[in-house]
């Protein structure tokens, strides 16, 4: 669309352009003697700000605007100014937008870039400004002109990254990657291998392509099967096969107007096909990557900000796509069932996927290798939910052990590994038949429907699946910083490593924020607030529920800033090579190259997770290896579980347990948050609850082995299920600790003394209810009778309470005792109405006023004063 107003020529006849509407601002006319300079400013918060020549209104169309498929999302603009006159200043109202107030309430401004002139994109340099008027989200921002007349300033919502600008790049890899097409079995396996084929054509007719790299390694005489319903183009041959290794699928533009995620395709792009990089020739050892760059080409073009052609988000349809409607989701799924059966790591042979394709005698061996591999333990029954019978959604199994294998002789490791290649057969294809002599078949359509495929495709564990990485790129609004969504594991082993990965990005990276990753279960099922769909049917979802892979996620990225740096570590053994870490700082505003740099560590934390990095970061951190990072991930996941099983269950404790003895509550806990969750001792770098000292406490008429029932000793017991906060271990002070000491030696001295008591009246007043302990409240009104009704104490007693204890109050709390001026006799008048309340855990009455006696009056009136200026 192209608009001639108040003399520019305003367009958006262009890839990914949107405009839709243009009004000049009339001002009224003023005299020259207040009419401001055109260089003038005027103030704004203490801010200068320019005066703007002229203003204008504008207005963005919405997704499919016009027809009958529109909807709400009007977040992205893209248009141009052509005609503006040098230096002077233009004043734009963008007057239709989707709220965003969080977004440039965080600092976030248009983009502009002048041709010729200033082709790079830049942020405008003033701060735009907004406003909520009428529920419409009104951006305000100003710019001036450069010294180029003729020149066409371009404004947009972030960088663009249009579907022309991809098709270019493309071409570029192709002519340098054009010797890909003669490579054969004898090239060197080094050499990378670059293939590019239509994958299928959206509604539009634009072609959704499909890029395969990987190196020569493996690479055998087959070329993989032509799908029904795709890889249309039969003048382009399939790329070959390759054993052992499985597949890393990495996806982007989805939702169109989230172009930070093209950025990121393109910095893992560029890392993975580097020549002179360890890294880069190690990832291609070890993966087959499939790459599809634009997932939505239609509403790239159409200037759309998150649908396609028919309105329809294609990031919910994973579950059950329709070729007719979505071809580029279905075409997604349909290859990620088809390489999660046909490059399955076979069972027997499992424990050397991850260094049969690795190790060899090139110069990458830079250090002895020690993995942490999960050895799956699959049950032969599997029991699922009405929704996966249906859909037949296998999920992950529970079950795994954890094995660890150490290969220490490089050379007796490479011949094992060549004398399985010698042994290996590509497999059969699973999904159907290949109807071909030269391995470039067809699968039949019912096998390679993607509803079906998933009905017929065998349950196979996630260690052994084909897929070892599904990974697709966003860009985020809202939330600030580079992160990942990822799923709920129900096994705790799997979970780490499904972790792991999000960590190690956060450790090749200083702008990925892995505090802001998000692994909840909730967040797997959520709604979407403006649709209402939910997130069981995105990319990480789906396919996590249709294979069962660990590592599924979807990694977001804010459009402006983040809310921190990572201290990066420094790489060693790289001599310099690999990029030194920044110096610490504020964070920045996101530019291209900090997408770009996302998506290079993105690719380097795949070798980290293997230890197959030959210039690792780890070392140099504070973990210095990956079984010590694991350890900390390990605690990091049971705390978050912890933390999840305490809010589920705080709703539903009841009010019974509210008074349990801070003694048991605490020791218990402590011991809680020092197991985890289950049984694991202290290999895995959890403290021995026997070390841990617990704050002490008394518990009125309770003490352990003798009222079982009533109140159980702290070392056995287990509160219950979110009844308090986890509590870790309380560092006790001198007075305490030599209370402390005091009572094990009465404790002590009382052993010899018989407890069978069960039936005298002192074991029946110690069968007080659980909610009365000492020192649990100061407040007298919180006074329980006991069941015998004979005496009622308050719960403010306490250790150094009864220091204090006179005749008044004995005769306030018990008017059945009669008052007694003399201290020294407290006890006699209390045993003659109360049974003697001798017990090894309790210090006798008498033992006080023996204090009492020692001390003298005046420290007693000092004690007495001082409580009750405390209370």
């Amino acid at each position: 669309m192209e608009i001639r107003c108040g003399g520019l020529l305003f367009s958006s006849m262009f890839d990914s352009g949107n405009i839709a509407q243009v009004e000049k601002v009339e001002h009224p006319e003023v005299t020259e003697d207040s009419a401001p300079s055109s260089n003038g400013t005027s103030g704004n918060f203490g801010n200068t700000i320019p005066t703007p020549d002229c203003e204008f209104n504008v207005w963005t169309k919405p997704d499919c605007a016009g027809t009958e498929f529109e909807n709400s999302n009007r977040s992205w603009f893209y248009f141009s100014v052509k005609g503006g006159i040098p230096s002077k200043v233009i004043k734009i109202n963008i007057m239709n937008m989707n709220k965003q107030s969080k977004l440039y309430s965080q600092g976030m401004a248009p983009f502009v870039r002048t041709l010729p002139g200033r082709p790079r994109w830049e942020r405008v340099r003033d701060r735009p400004t907004y406003e909520m008027v009428e529920n419409q989200f009104i951006l305000t921002f100003m710019h001036r002109f450069h010294e180029c007349r003729g020149a066409t300033t371009y404004f947009a919502f972030c960088f663009p990254f249009t579907y022309t600008e991809c098709q270019e790049m493309l071409m570029q890899l192709d002519e340098k990657f054009e010797y890909c097409k003669r490579l054969t079995l004898s090239s060197p396996a080094d050499t990378i291998y670059y293939h590019r084929e239509p994958l299928c054509y959206s509604l539009d007719n634009r072609c959704i392509d499909l890029i395969t790299i990987s190196s020569c390694h493996g690479m055998m005489v087959e070329c993989e099967p032509r799908l029904v319903k795709l890889f249309p183009d039969h003048s382009i041959s399939r790329p070959h096969v390759f054993s052992r290794k499985q597949v890393f699928f990495l996806s982007s533009r989805v939702h169109p107007g989230e172009t930070p995620s093209s950025f990121v395709f393109n910095g893992f792009l560029e890392f993975i096909l580097r020549t002179d990089d360890l890294r880069a020739q190690m990832l291609r050892r070890m993966f087959v990557f499939k790459l599809i760059p634009m997932l939505n080409p239609d509403g790239v073009v159409r200037g759309h900000y998150r649908t396609d052609s028919r309105g329809v988000n294609l990031n919910r349809l994973y579950m059950d796509p329709d070729f007719n409607l979505h071809p580029s989701i279905y075409a997604a799924r349909a290859l990620i069932l088809y390489h999660h059966v046909n490059n399955r790591v076979p069972s027997d042979n499992w424990e050397l996927r991850m260094f049969s394709p690795v190790l060899s005698n090139g110069p990458l061996c830079t250090k002895d290798l020690n993995h942490s591999i999960n050895n799956p333990s699959i049950s032969s029954e599997v029991l699922l939910s009405e929704l996966e019978k249906s859909k037949n959604l296998k999920n992950v199994t529970n079950g795994e052990m954890d094995s660890v294998i150490t290969y220490k002789d490089h050379d007796h490791l490479d011949a094992l590994i060549q004398s399985k290649n010698n042994k290996h057969q590509y497999p059969d294809s699973h999904n159907g038949k290949i109807d071909s002599s030269n391995g470039e078949g067809t699968i039949s359509e019912k096998a390679s429907d993607s509803s079906d495929a998933s009905e017929n495709i065998e349950h196979i564990p996630p260690h052994e699946s084909g897929i070892a990485y599904y990974v697709d790129l966003h860009g985020h609004a809202s939330k600030r910083g580079c992160f990942m969504y990822g799923n709920c594991l129900p096994s705790e082993n799997n979970q780490v490593e499904n972790m792991m990965f999000p960590k190690l990005i956060s450790m090749n990276s200083a702008h990925f924020d892995f505090a802001a990753c998000n692994f909840s279960e909730r967040n797997m099922y959520a709604k979407d607030k403006r649709d209402g769909q939910s997130k069981e049917g995105s990319g990480r979802v789906a396919i996590y529920k249709a294979i069962g892979i660990i590592h599924s996620y979807t990694l977001e990225c804010n459009y402006n800033t983040g809310r921190y740096v990572n201290p990066v570590p420094s790489a060693c053994h790289d001599n310099g090579r690999a990029t030194p870490p920044p110096a610490p700082s504020f964070p920045p505003k996101y530019t291209i190259e900090v997408f770009e740099q996302i998506g290079r560590a993105l690719a380097i934390a795949a070798l980290d997770i293997a230890d197959c990095n030959p210039w690792p970061r780890v070392v140099m951190s504070e973990y210095s290896c990956l079984t010590k990072l694991r350890a900390w991930m390990l605690k990091y996941v049971r705390n978050i579980r912890n933390t999840a099983m305490s809010k589920r269950n705080g709703a539903r404790i009841p009010k019974v347990f509210s008074g349990i003895t801070s003694s048991v509550s605490e020791n218990s806990l402590s011991k809680t948050k020092s197991n985890g969750i289950g049984n694991h001792g202290n290999g895995n770098g959890h403290q021995n609850p026997s070390q841990i000292k617990a704050s002490p406490s008394f518990t009125f008429g309770c003490s352990s082995g003798l009222t079982k029932g009533i109140c159980i000793p702290a070392s056995n017991h287990n509160p219950p299920k979110g009844g308090h906060k986890t509590l870790g271990p309380v560092r006790e002070t001198r007075a305490q600790e030599k209370r402390r000491q005091h009572q094990a030696m009465l404790r002590a001295t009382g052993v010899n003394h018989p407890s069978c008591l069960h039936g005298s009246a002192t074991y029946r007043f110690m069968q007080c209810p659980s909610s009365v302990t000492l020192g649990s409240s100061r407040d007298p009104s919180q006074v329980q009778l006991s069941s015998l009704g004979s005496c009622t104490l308050p719960t403010s007693l306490n250790m150094t309470g009864l220091y204090a204890i006179t005749s008044q109050n004995i005769s306030k709390y018990c008017p059945t005792l009669k008052s007694n001026s003399k201290p020294n006799l407290l006890n006699e008048a209390l045993s003659k109405h109360l049974s003697p309340l001798h017990h090894p855990s309790i210090p006798s009455l008498g033992f006080l006023n023996e204090r009492n006696r020692i001390l003298g009056p005046s420290c007693r009136i000092k004690c007495q004063k001082g409580r009750e200026n405390q209370n």
